[in-house]
């Protein structure tokens, strides 16, 4: 049995530490230019698409609920490393971004 689990990224009310990385790397650059560099960066996110929000799981049919339970688990786990991988994506992106800003300039 495959099937396709999407896990839902939280949304917080209050400003992500990625937030404020990309605020504080963008507050260097004129504003006009920063819907850019933000346009660039969220075409980098969408880039990576379904790998971080995807899985897909085989479980053999005649599973019990507890082995079920325990690949979901190990999926939610490493769900997590990849949003954090994804982050790390983002605060390093929106760095390279405004650095290649700069050097143009």
């Amino acid at each position: 049995m495959s099937e396709i689990i999407q896990f839902p990224v939280t949304n917080t009310k209050h400003k992500s530490d990625v937030d404020s990385v990309i605020d504080k790397a963008l507050s260097s650059v004129p504003k006009p230019d920063r819907e850019k560099l933000r346009f660039e960066l969220i075409k980098t996110i969408d880039s990576y698409d379904a790998f971080f929000t995807e899985w897909s799981l085989d479980v053999p049919l005649d599973s019990s609920e507890i082995l079920k339970k325990q690949i979901f688990d190990i999926a939610r786990q490493e769900h997590e490393r990849k949003m954090l991988m994804l982050k790390d994506i983002i605060r390093l992106k929106i760095k390279v971004l405004v650095t290649e800003y700069h050097q143009r300039r």
